[in-house]
């Protein structure tokens, strides 16, 4: 009864080791999708001053609102 308990603990950890894995390379922002999108090149002035625009933007909009 007592190896039946380990195990099951066991298994249940070794679910929360994979996901650690998987997040490794973080997804793109809104922002950047968005510019990505519109056509602007990752890694360029253009695109970064693009998603520089539009999070102040969403910054602005959510100002507004409350």
């Amino acid at each position: 009864m007592k190896s039946l308990l380990i195990l099951a603990a066991v298994a249940a950890l070794s679910g929360c080791t994979s996901s650690a894995t998987s997040t490794a390379t973080p997804k793109p922002s809104t922002a950047e999708a968005e510019c990505a999108r519109f056509g602007f090149t990752p890694g360029t002035q253009p695109f970064d001053k693009c998603v520089a625009d539009l999070r102040q933007q969403a910054r602005t909009l959510a100002a507004a609102q409350q």
